[in-house]
Protein backbone atom coordinates (compact mmCIF):
# COMPACT_ATOMS: atom_id res chain seq x y z
CA UNK A 1 0.00 0.00 0.00
CA UNK A 2 3.00 2.56 0.90
CA UNK A 3 4.91 1.87 -3.03
CA UNK A 4 1.89 3.69 -4.97
CA UNK A 5 1.66 6.61 -2.24
CA UNK A 6 5.54 6.24 -2.31
CA UNK A 7 5.60 6.64 -6.19
CA UNK A 8 3.25 9.91 -6.32
CA UNK A 9 4.94 11.46 -3.76
CA UNK A 10 7.79 11.52 -5.51
CA UNK A 11 6.18 12.03 -9.20
CA UNK A 12 4.43 15.24 -7.25
CA UNK A 13 7.79 16.28 -5.93
CA UNK A 14 9.42 16.18 -9.10
CA UNK A 15 6.40 18.00 -10.96
CA UNK A 16 6.95 20.82 -8.24
CA UNK A 17 10.76 21.05 -8.62
CA UNK A 18 10.46 21.43 -12.87
CA UNK A 19 7.47 23.18 -12.26
CA UNK A 20 9.83 25.54 -9.96
CA UNK A 21 12.79 25.32 -12.13
CA UNK A 22 10.85 26.85 -15.01
CA UNK A 23 9.34 29.86 -12.85
CA UNK A 24 12.94 30.78 -11.86
CA UNK A 25 13.73 30.34 -15.48
CA UNK A 26 10.48 32.70 -16.65
CA UNK A 27 11.88 35.30 -13.96
CA UNK A 28 15.16 35.50 -15.87
CA UNK A 29 13.53 35.86 -18.82
CA UNK A 30 11.32 38.75 -18.32
CA UNK A 31 14.79 40.42 -16.36
CA UNK A 32 15.99 39.90 -20.21
CA UNK A 33 13.14 41.44 -22.01
CA UNK A 34 13.13 44.62 -19.34
CA UNK A 35 17.09 45.21 -20.34
CA UNK A 36 16.21 45.21 -23.93
CA UNK A 37 13.04 47.28 -23.92
CA UNK A 38 15.29 49.56 -21.25
CA UNK A 39 17.78 50.46 -24.39
CA UNK A 40 15.54 49.89 -27.70
CA UNK A 41 11.97 51.40 -28.40
CA UNK A 42 9.30 49.93 -31.10
CA UNK A 43 9.84 52.28 -34.02
CA UNK A 44 13.37 52.51 -33.93
CA UNK A 45 16.67 50.47 -35.25
CA UNK A 46 17.15 47.73 -32.96
CA UNK A 47 18.61 44.08 -32.00
CA UNK A 48 18.32 40.85 -32.50
CA UNK A 49 19.29 38.33 -29.74
CA UNK A 50 19.66 34.93 -28.24
CA UNK A 51 20.83 32.80 -25.29
CA UNK A 52 22.07 29.49 -25.85
CA UNK A 53 22.75 27.21 -22.63
CA UNK A 54 23.98 23.53 -22.43
CA UNK A 55 23.45 23.21 -26.92
CA UNK A 56 20.29 24.60 -26.59
CA UNK A 57 18.72 27.95 -27.51
CA UNK A 58 16.22 28.77 -24.20
CA UNK A 59 16.18 32.84 -25.06
CA UNK A 60 15.29 34.88 -28.39
CA UNK A 61 14.01 38.29 -28.76
CA UNK A 62 13.59 40.52 -31.38
CA UNK A 63 12.70 44.78 -31.11
CA UNK A 64 12.94 47.15 -33.49
CA UNK A 65 12.72 47.94 -37.30
CA UNK A 66 15.12 46.63 -39.36
CA UNK A 67 13.49 48.72 -42.37
CA UNK A 68 12.66 52.05 -41.18
CA UNK A 69 11.22 53.17 -44.44
CA UNK A 70 8.73 50.28 -44.77
CA UNK A 71 8.20 49.94 -41.21
CA UNK A 72 9.22 46.80 -41.09
CA UNK A 73 10.46 44.59 -37.94
CA UNK A 74 13.30 42.78 -37.13
CA UNK A 75 12.56 39.04 -36.99
CA UNK A 76 14.41 35.66 -36.23
CA UNK A 77 14.65 35.40 -39.88
CA UNK A 78 16.03 38.79 -40.33
CA UNK A 79 19.45 39.28 -41.78
CA UNK A 80 22.32 41.30 -40.56
CA UNK A 81 26.06 41.94 -41.52
CA UNK A 82 28.27 40.81 -38.63
CA UNK A 83 31.23 42.78 -39.81
CA UNK A 84 34.40 41.22 -37.75
CA UNK A 85 32.43 38.38 -35.99
CA UNK A 86 33.29 36.95 -39.40
CA UNK A 87 36.89 36.61 -38.18
CA UNK A 88 36.34 33.46 -36.66
CA UNK A 89 34.96 31.78 -39.39
CA UNK A 90 38.18 32.56 -41.46
CA UNK A 91 40.45 31.21 -38.80
CA UNK A 92 38.38 28.03 -38.50
CA UNK A 93 38.65 27.47 -41.95
CA UNK A 94 42.17 28.20 -41.63
CA UNK A 95 42.96 26.14 -38.89
CA UNK A 96 40.60 23.13 -40.31
CA UNK A 97 42.79 22.98 -43.43
CA UNK A 98 46.19 22.72 -41.18
CA UNK A 99 44.54 19.70 -39.85
CA UNK A 100 43.43 18.65 -43.60
CA UNK A 101 47.27 19.22 -44.36
CA UNK A 102 46.47 21.87 -47.28
CA UNK A 103 48.26 24.26 -45.43
CA UNK A 104 50.36 25.01 -42.32
CA UNK A 105 49.67 28.16 -39.91
CA UNK A 106 53.39 28.60 -40.14
CA UNK A 107 53.38 29.33 -44.07
CA UNK A 108 55.27 32.10 -45.36
CA UNK A 109 52.34 34.55 -46.60
CA UNK A 110 54.82 35.39 -50.12
CA UNK A 111 54.58 31.33 -50.59
CA UNK A 112 50.62 31.87 -51.09
CA UNK A 113 50.66 35.53 -52.50
CA UNK A 114 54.05 36.04 -54.62
CA UNK A 115 52.70 39.24 -55.86
CA UNK A 116 53.64 40.52 -51.89
CA UNK A 117 57.45 39.01 -52.75
CA UNK A 118 58.68 42.86 -52.12
CA UNK A 119 57.77 42.55 -48.45
CA UNK A 120 60.86 42.53 -46.73
CA UNK A 121 59.99 39.93 -43.99
CA UNK A 122 58.53 36.49 -43.42
CA UNK A 123 54.97 36.85 -42.30
CA UNK A 124 53.06 33.46 -41.64
CA UNK A 125 49.48 32.70 -41.78
CA UNK A 126 49.31 32.94 -38.10
CA UNK A 127 50.14 36.78 -37.91
CA UNK A 128 47.54 37.42 -40.53
CA UNK A 129 45.35 35.73 -38.15
CA UNK A 130 47.01 37.07 -34.81
CA UNK A 131 46.97 40.26 -35.92
CA UNK A 132 51.09 40.72 -35.14
CA UNK A 133 51.40 40.62 -39.15
CA UNK A 134 52.54 44.58 -39.43
CA UNK A 135 50.85 45.21 -42.64
CA UNK A 136 48.83 48.51 -42.86
CA UNK A 137 45.01 48.59 -42.51
CA UNK A 138 43.19 48.08 -45.48
CA UNK A 139 40.56 51.08 -44.18
CA UNK A 140 42.84 53.31 -43.93
CA UNK A 141 44.48 52.52 -47.34
CA UNK A 142 41.11 53.36 -48.95
CA UNK A 143 40.65 56.59 -47.30
CA UNK A 144 44.00 57.81 -48.90
CA UNK A 145 42.36 57.20 -51.73
CA UNK A 146 39.44 58.89 -50.94
CA UNK A 147 37.44 56.01 -50.28
CA UNK A 148 34.99 55.73 -47.32
CA UNK A 149 32.83 53.28 -45.79
CA UNK A 150 29.94 54.83 -47.90
CA UNK A 151 31.68 54.54 -51.12
CA UNK A 152 31.69 51.36 -53.27
CA UNK A 153 34.33 48.75 -52.99
CA UNK A 154 33.99 45.27 -53.82
CA UNK A 155 36.34 42.53 -52.27
CA UNK A 156 38.55 41.82 -55.48
CA UNK A 157 39.10 45.20 -55.57
CA UNK A 158 40.31 45.37 -51.75
CA UNK A 159 42.39 42.37 -52.56
CA UNK A 160 44.05 44.07 -55.37
CA UNK A 161 45.08 47.21 -53.40
CA UNK A 162 46.52 44.89 -50.88
CA UNK A 163 48.81 42.96 -53.41
CA UNK A 164 50.39 46.32 -54.12
CA UNK A 165 51.65 46.85 -50.45
CA UNK A 166 55.79 46.85 -50.16
CA UNK A 167 56.38 48.54 -46.85
CA UNK A 168 54.86 47.09 -43.45
CA UNK A 169 54.33 48.91 -40.21
CA UNK A 170 56.77 47.07 -37.76
CA UNK A 171 58.77 43.68 -37.97
CA UNK A 172 56.23 41.00 -37.78
CA UNK A 173 55.75 39.28 -34.18
CA UNK A 174 56.90 42.56 -32.58
CA UNK A 175 53.34 44.30 -32.23
CA UNK A 176 50.12 43.44 -31.46
CA UNK A 177 47.80 45.78 -34.16
CA UNK A 178 44.57 45.13 -34.51
CA UNK A 179 42.93 45.89 -38.54
CA UNK A 180 41.48 43.88 -41.12
CA UNK A 181 44.04 43.43 -43.68
CA UNK A 182 45.13 40.21 -42.47
CA UNK A 183 42.46 38.09 -42.59
CA UNK A 184 41.46 39.49 -46.14
CA UNK A 185 44.83 37.97 -46.95
CA UNK A 186 43.77 35.05 -45.19
CA UNK A 187 40.68 34.62 -47.52
CA UNK A 188 43.10 34.70 -50.41
CA UNK A 189 45.14 32.21 -49.47
CA UNK A 190 42.57 29.90 -48.59
CA UNK A 191 40.60 30.58 -51.85
CA UNK A 192 43.67 30.09 -53.95
CA UNK A 193 44.67 26.91 -52.26
CA UNK A 194 40.89 25.29 -52.66
CA UNK A 195 40.04 26.60 -55.97
CA UNK A 196 36.70 27.97 -55.26
CA UNK A 197 35.12 31.17 -54.13
CA UNK A 198 35.62 31.76 -50.68
CA UNK A 199 31.92 32.24 -50.49
CA UNK A 200 31.45 29.03 -51.89
CA UNK A 201 33.92 27.55 -49.37
CA UNK A 202 32.05 28.76 -46.38
CA UNK A 203 29.30 27.11 -47.73
CA UNK A 204 30.40 23.96 -48.38
CA UNK A 205 32.38 23.31 -45.16
CA UNK A 206 30.60 25.60 -42.23
CA UNK A 207 26.95 27.22 -43.39
CA UNK A 208 26.11 23.31 -44.68
CA UNK A 209 27.12 21.24 -42.72
CA UNK A 210 25.59 23.30 -39.40
CA UNK A 211 22.45 24.40 -40.92
CA UNK A 212 23.09 27.85 -41.49
CA UNK A 213 21.44 28.35 -44.45
CA UNK A 214 20.30 31.83 -44.78
CA UNK A 215 23.90 32.62 -44.18
CA UNK A 216 26.35 33.92 -46.56
CA UNK A 217 29.31 35.88 -47.84
CA UNK A 218 28.82 39.28 -49.68
CA UNK A 219 31.37 40.57 -51.73
CA UNK A 220 29.69 43.05 -53.62
CA UNK A 221 27.18 45.76 -51.68
CA UNK A 222 25.30 44.98 -55.34
CA UNK A 223 24.25 41.72 -54.46
CA UNK A 224 20.62 41.11 -53.11
CA UNK A 225 20.76 40.20 -49.64
CA UNK A 226 17.08 39.00 -48.45
CA UNK A 227 15.15 40.19 -45.60
CA UNK A 228 18.32 42.32 -44.65
CA UNK A 229 18.67 44.70 -42.21
CA UNK A 230 19.06 48.20 -43.01
CA UNK A 231 22.14 49.83 -41.20
CA UNK A 232 21.43 53.41 -39.23
CA UNK A 233 22.71 56.12 -37.13
CA UNK A 234 21.19 58.40 -34.94
CA UNK A 235 22.05 62.36 -36.02
CA UNK A 236 20.42 65.64 -34.43
CA UNK A 237 17.63 63.04 -32.90
CA UNK A 238 16.97 62.03 -35.94
CA UNK A 239 17.96 58.29 -37.59
CA UNK A 240 19.02 58.14 -40.91
CA UNK A 241 20.19 56.03 -43.43
CA UNK A 242 24.39 54.71 -43.18
CA UNK A 243 25.63 53.11 -46.18
CA UNK A 244 28.38 50.14 -45.66
CA UNK A 245 29.86 49.98 -49.03
CA UNK A 246 33.06 48.48 -48.91
CA UNK A 247 32.68 44.94 -49.36
CA UNK A 248 35.04 42.19 -48.01
CA UNK A 249 35.44 38.62 -47.04
CA UNK A 250 37.33 36.80 -44.40
CA UNK A 251 37.70 40.28 -42.13
CA UNK A 252 34.39 40.91 -42.45
CA UNK A 253 31.31 39.97 -45.13
CA UNK A 254 29.08 37.40 -43.60
CA UNK A 255 25.03 38.07 -43.37
CA UNK A 256 23.11 35.70 -41.17
CA UNK A 257 20.23 35.61 -38.72
CA UNK A 258 20.13 35.83 -35.27
CA UNK A 259 18.92 31.73 -35.80
CA UNK A 260 21.86 30.67 -37.72
CA UNK A 261 24.72 32.42 -35.81
CA UNK A 262 23.33 30.57 -32.88
CA UNK A 263 23.78 27.35 -34.32
CA UNK A 264 27.49 28.93 -34.90
CA UNK A 265 27.32 29.49 -31.08
CA UNK A 266 26.27 26.35 -30.47
CA UNK A 267 28.85 24.42 -32.74
CA UNK A 268 31.38 26.15 -29.86
CA UNK A 269 29.62 24.41 -26.95
CA UNK A 270 29.58 21.06 -28.43
CA UNK A 271 31.83 20.77 -31.85
CA UNK A 272 33.46 17.49 -32.98
CA UNK A 273 36.36 20.45 -33.89
CA UNK A 274 36.75 21.63 -29.93
CA UNK A 275 40.80 20.86 -31.33
CA UNK A 276 40.23 23.18 -33.35
CA UNK A 277 38.45 26.28 -30.98
CA UNK A 278 41.64 25.35 -28.51
CA UNK A 279 43.59 26.34 -30.97
CA UNK A 280 41.91 29.42 -32.02
CA UNK A 281 41.93 30.49 -28.11
CA UNK A 282 45.74 29.97 -27.46
CA UNK A 283 47.18 33.17 -26.46
CA UNK A 284 49.61 35.12 -28.89
CA UNK A 285 52.74 35.23 -27.73
CA UNK A 286 55.31 38.48 -29.37
CA UNK A 287 58.72 38.26 -30.41
CA UNK A 288 59.49 39.80 -26.62
CA UNK A 289 57.43 36.85 -24.35
CA UNK A 290 54.74 38.91 -24.15
CA UNK A 291 51.59 37.44 -24.34
CA UNK A 292 48.14 38.52 -25.75
CA UNK A 293 45.02 37.33 -25.28
CA UNK A 294 43.63 37.07 -28.59
CA UNK A 295 43.94 34.22 -30.27
CA UNK A 296 42.64 33.51 -34.11
CA UNK A 297 39.56 35.31 -34.56
CA UNK A 298 38.19 35.07 -30.85
CA UNK A 299 39.79 37.01 -27.70
CA UNK A 300 39.48 35.80 -24.10
CA UNK A 301 39.97 37.53 -20.62
CA UNK A 302 38.31 37.17 -17.32
CA UNK A 303 35.68 39.04 -16.00
CA UNK A 304 33.99 39.40 -12.93
CA UNK A 305 35.75 35.78 -12.08
CA UNK A 306 34.43 34.20 -15.27
CA UNK A 307 36.54 33.52 -17.89
CA UNK A 308 35.01 34.29 -21.02
CA UNK A 309 35.57 34.19 -24.96
CA UNK A 310 34.72 36.71 -27.35
CA UNK A 311 34.50 38.97 -30.50
CA UNK A 312 32.79 41.68 -31.16
CA UNK A 313 32.02 43.61 -34.83
CA UNK A 314 31.02 46.81 -36.13
CA UNK A 315 30.49 48.47 -39.36
CA UNK A 316 28.79 51.90 -40.28
CA UNK A 317 25.31 50.96 -38.18
CA UNK A 318 25.86 47.22 -38.01
CA UNK A 319 26.69 45.88 -34.30
CA UNK A 320 27.38 41.98 -33.70
CA UNK A 321 28.40 40.64 -30.73
CA UNK A 322 28.98 36.51 -29.50
CA UNK A 323 30.44 35.92 -25.97
CA UNK A 324 30.72 32.54 -24.75
CA UNK A 325 31.27 31.42 -20.96
CA UNK A 326 32.83 27.56 -21.94
CA UNK A 327 32.83 26.81 -18.16
CA UNK A 328 28.93 26.99 -18.04
CA UNK A 329 28.32 25.85 -21.42
CA UNK A 330 26.62 29.37 -22.00
CA UNK A 331 26.48 31.72 -24.63
CA UNK A 332 24.52 35.18 -25.84
CA UNK A 333 24.95 36.09 -29.44
CA UNK A 334 23.84 39.92 -30.80
CA UNK A 335 22.98 41.29 -33.72
CA UNK A 336 22.07 44.88 -34.46
CA UNK A 337 21.46 48.00 -36.91
CA UNK A 338 22.34 50.90 -35.14
CA UNK A 339 25.70 52.45 -35.02
CA UNK A 340 25.86 52.62 -30.59
CA UNK A 341 27.71 50.51 -28.37
CA UNK A 342 24.52 49.60 -26.76
CA UNK A 343 25.11 46.22 -27.58
CA UNK A 344 28.34 45.88 -25.59
CA UNK A 345 26.62 46.65 -22.67
CA UNK A 346 23.30 44.55 -23.02
CA UNK A 347 25.48 41.17 -23.57
CA UNK A 348 27.86 42.29 -20.27
CA UNK A 349 24.96 43.14 -18.21
CA UNK A 350 23.20 40.03 -19.41
CA UNK A 351 25.46 38.05 -18.25
CA UNK A 352 25.39 39.92 -14.60
CA UNK A 353 21.63 38.81 -14.43
CA UNK A 354 22.25 34.96 -15.14
CA UNK A 355 25.80 34.40 -14.01
CA UNK A 356 25.87 36.65 -10.89
CA UNK A 357 26.06 33.66 -8.70
CA UNK A 358 29.04 32.56 -9.91
CA UNK A 359 30.67 36.17 -10.36
CA UNK A 360 33.76 37.81 -8.00
CA UNK A 361 33.07 41.22 -7.50
CA UNK A 362 36.04 43.49 -8.47
CA UNK A 363 38.04 44.80 -5.82
CA UNK A 364 36.88 48.69 -5.00
CA UNK A 365 39.71 51.12 -5.84
CA UNK A 366 41.96 52.36 -3.32
CA UNK A 367 42.50 55.62 -4.36
CA UNK A 368 39.57 57.63 -5.73
CA UNK A 369 40.17 61.03 -5.14
CA UNK A 370 43.02 63.27 -5.91
CA UNK A 371 43.77 66.51 -5.19
CA UNK A 372 45.27 68.80 -8.02
CA UNK A 373 49.11 68.51 -6.90
CA UNK A 374 48.39 64.50 -6.97
CA UNK A 375 46.72 64.61 -10.49
CA UNK A 376 50.26 66.46 -11.62
CA UNK A 377 51.63 63.14 -12.28
CA UNK A 378 49.57 62.38 -15.09
CA UNK A 379 49.88 65.52 -16.88
CA UNK A 380 51.46 65.67 -20.28
CA UNK A 381 51.08 65.65 -24.14
CA UNK A 382 50.59 61.70 -24.95
CA UNK A 383 50.76 60.41 -28.79
CA UNK A 384 48.03 57.96 -29.48
CA UNK A 385 48.95 57.30 -33.20
CA UNK A 386 51.32 59.04 -35.54
CA UNK A 387 49.74 62.79 -35.85
CA UNK A 388 46.91 61.94 -32.56
CA UNK A 389 48.06 63.55 -29.61
CA UNK A 390 46.61 64.49 -26.46
CA UNK A 391 46.81 67.10 -23.89
CA UNK A 392 46.28 65.93 -19.99
CA UNK A 393 45.78 69.01 -17.72
CA UNK A 394 44.99 69.41 -13.67
CA UNK A 395 43.30 71.71 -11.99
CA UNK A 396 40.52 72.66 -9.36
CA UNK A 397 40.81 68.70 -8.15
CA UNK A 398 39.85 67.65 -11.57
CA UNK A 399 42.00 66.08 -14.63
CA UNK A 400 41.04 67.51 -18.34
CA UNK A 401 41.43 66.15 -21.55
CA UNK A 402 42.50 68.05 -24.91
CA UNK A 403 43.25 67.36 -28.42
CA UNK A 404 46.80 68.63 -28.84
CA UNK A 405 46.08 72.22 -30.90
CA UNK A 406 43.15 72.87 -29.58
CA UNK A 407 41.42 74.93 -26.68
CA UNK A 408 38.40 73.03 -25.57
CA UNK A 409 39.45 71.45 -22.48
CA UNK A 410 36.99 68.50 -20.89
CA UNK A 411 36.62 66.86 -17.35
CA UNK A 412 37.86 63.24 -16.82
CA UNK A 413 35.64 61.67 -14.01
CA UNK A 414 37.62 59.73 -11.70
CA UNK A 415 36.91 55.98 -11.17
CA UNK A 416 40.13 55.11 -9.27
CA UNK A 417 43.47 53.68 -9.20
CA UNK A 418 44.59 56.01 -11.55
CA UNK A 419 41.36 54.90 -13.99
CA UNK A 420 39.43 57.75 -15.73
CA UNK A 421 36.02 57.72 -17.19
CA UNK A 422 36.27 59.06 -20.99
CA UNK A 423 33.11 59.61 -21.20
CA UNK A 424 32.30 61.35 -24.73
CA UNK A 425 32.56 57.79 -25.76
CA UNK A 426 30.97 54.87 -24.62
CA UNK A 427 32.42 51.94 -22.59
CA UNK A 428 35.80 54.23 -22.63
CA UNK A 429 38.65 54.93 -20.12
CA UNK A 430 42.09 56.33 -19.36
CA UNK A 431 43.90 53.69 -17.32
CA UNK A 432 47.30 55.94 -16.88
CA UNK A 433 51.06 54.10 -15.67
CA UNK A 434 54.13 55.83 -15.89
CA UNK A 435 54.53 57.69 -18.66
CA UNK A 436 51.47 56.61 -20.57
CA UNK A 437 48.21 55.58 -20.20
CA UNK A 438 46.19 52.94 -21.99
CA UNK A 439 42.96 54.33 -23.74
CA UNK A 440 40.29 51.78 -23.31
CA UNK A 441 37.27 52.10 -26.02
CA UNK A 442 34.63 48.94 -25.82
CA UNK A 443 36.77 45.61 -26.31
CA UNK A 444 40.18 47.51 -28.22
CA UNK A 445 43.18 48.67 -26.06
CA UNK A 446 45.50 51.62 -27.81
CA UNK A 447 48.70 52.36 -25.73
CA UNK A 448 49.47 56.39 -25.60
CA UNK A 449 53.18 57.61 -24.75
CA UNK A 450 54.05 60.40 -23.21
CA UNK A 451 56.20 62.56 -25.76
CA UNK A 452 57.53 65.69 -25.60
CA UNK A 453 56.59 68.58 -28.46
CA UNK A 454 57.43 71.60 -29.13
CA UNK A 455 55.70 73.11 -32.27
CA UNK A 456 56.89 75.98 -34.38
CA UNK A 457 54.34 78.09 -35.55
CA UNK A 458 53.64 78.14 -39.26
CA UNK A 459 54.31 82.02 -39.62
CA UNK A 460 57.54 80.74 -38.31
CA UNK A 461 58.06 78.23 -41.45
CA UNK A 462 59.35 78.69 -45.00
CA UNK A 463 56.11 77.04 -46.22
CA UNK A 464 56.61 77.47 -49.83
CA UNK A 465 59.02 74.80 -50.20
CA UNK A 466 56.82 72.03 -48.95
CA UNK A 467 54.15 73.05 -51.52
CA UNK A 468 53.84 70.64 -54.71
CA UNK A 469 52.28 67.41 -56.30
CA UNK A 470 53.28 64.56 -54.42
CA UNK A 471 52.26 60.87 -55.64
CA UNK A 472 51.82 57.54 -54.27
CA UNK A 473 52.66 55.28 -56.90
CA UNK A 474 52.15 51.92 -54.75
CA UNK A 475 48.38 53.17 -54.32
CA UNK A 476 47.85 54.87 -57.09
CA UNK A 477 46.63 58.51 -55.36
CA UNK A 478 47.91 62.00 -56.12
CA UNK A 479 47.89 65.02 -53.29
CA UNK A 480 48.77 68.24 -54.17
CA UNK A 481 50.15 70.61 -50.84
CA UNK A 482 49.28 74.30 -51.04
CA UNK A 483 49.17 77.21 -48.87
CA UNK A 484 45.75 78.97 -48.47
CA UNK A 485 45.56 81.25 -45.43
CA UNK A 486 49.26 81.07 -44.26
CA UNK A 487 48.27 77.30 -43.72
CA UNK A 488 50.11 74.43 -45.72
CA UNK A 489 46.56 72.34 -47.09
CA UNK A 490 46.85 69.18 -48.44
CA UNK A 491 44.15 68.97 -51.60
CA UNK A 492 42.98 65.50 -52.94
CA UNK A 493 40.59 64.65 -55.75
CA UNK A 494 38.17 62.87 -53.41
CA UNK A 495 38.79 64.01 -49.89
CA UNK A 496 38.05 66.98 -48.51
CA UNK A 497 40.83 69.25 -47.91
CA UNK A 498 43.31 68.49 -44.83
CA UNK A 499 44.73 71.16 -42.74
CA UNK A 500 48.28 70.46 -42.05
CA UNK A 501 50.37 71.90 -39.00
CA UNK A 502 54.17 71.73 -38.22
CA UNK A 503 55.40 69.82 -35.65
CA UNK A 504 59.16 70.06 -35.82
CA UNK A 505 61.27 70.99 -39.21
CA UNK A 506 60.09 68.99 -42.24
CA UNK A 507 57.40 67.46 -40.38
CA UNK A 508 53.76 68.41 -40.35
CA UNK A 509 50.54 66.64 -38.91
CA UNK A 510 47.31 66.89 -39.74
CA UNK A 511 43.63 65.78 -37.37
CA UNK A 512 43.28 63.26 -39.88
CA UNK A 513 44.26 59.61 -38.32
CA UNK A 514 44.82 58.30 -42.04
CA UNK A 515 46.84 61.30 -42.62
CA UNK A 516 48.61 61.78 -39.42
CA UNK A 517 52.15 62.81 -39.88
CA UNK A 518 54.53 63.97 -42.70
CA UNK A 519 58.01 63.29 -42.94
CA UNK A 520 59.66 65.66 -45.80
CA UNK A 521 63.00 64.07 -47.29
CA UNK A 522 65.21 66.10 -49.29
CA UNK A 523 67.89 65.03 -51.58
CA UNK A 524 71.85 66.12 -51.17
CA UNK A 525 71.17 69.86 -52.45
CA UNK A 526 68.34 70.66 -49.85
CA UNK A 527 65.54 70.03 -52.28
CA UNK A 528 62.02 67.79 -51.38
CA UNK A 529 61.66 65.34 -53.26
CA UNK A 530 59.17 63.34 -51.03
CA UNK A 531 57.08 62.95 -48.00
CA UNK A 532 56.72 59.53 -45.94
CA UNK A 533 53.11 59.19 -44.62
CA UNK A 534 52.31 58.08 -41.14
CA UNK A 535 49.26 57.35 -39.09
CA UNK A 536 46.24 54.69 -37.37
CA UNK A 537 47.57 51.37 -38.88
CA UNK A 538 50.15 52.98 -41.93
CA UNK A 539 53.65 53.75 -41.67
CA UNK A 540 56.11 55.23 -43.66
CA UNK A 541 54.47 55.38 -46.88
CA UNK A 542 55.94 57.27 -49.43
CA UNK A 543 54.71 60.04 -51.63
CA UNK A 544 57.28 60.95 -54.58
CA UNK A 545 57.13 64.99 -55.24
CA UNK A 546 56.24 64.89 -59.14
CA UNK A 547 55.87 68.73 -59.54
Amino acid sequence: MKKPFLTVTLLLLSFLSVFAQNNIEEKQWHKVDSLLNSYYQPGTPGIAMAIIKKGKTVYSNQIGLADMEYGIPITDSTVFHIASVSKQFTAFLAVLLEKEGKLSMEDDLRQHLPELKQLPYKITLRQLANHTHGLPNLFELARLRGIGIEDRMTHREVVQMLLNIKKINFKPGDKYEYNNTGYVLLAEVIERIIGKPFQEILKDRIFTPLGMMHSMAVDNSSLIVKNKAHSYRLTNGEYENYAFNIMVNGSSGISTTINDLSKWAINFQHSENQEIFQEMQEKTTLNSGKARHYGLGLEFKDYKGLKVVFHGGGDAGYRSYILHVPEHRFSIVLLGNNNDFTPLKIVYETVDLLLKEYQKEPLSPKKVNYTTQELKRFEGTYKMFPGTYFNITAENDTLYFQSYGTHDKAPLPVIGDGDFLFPYIPTSKFSFYENGFNFHIADFKYDCKKVKLNAPKSKDINLIEYTGIYKSTAFNTVYELVIKNNQLIAVHSFNDNIDLHPLSKDRFYSNKPFFGTLDFVKNEKGKIIEFQLSGQNLNSIKFKKIY
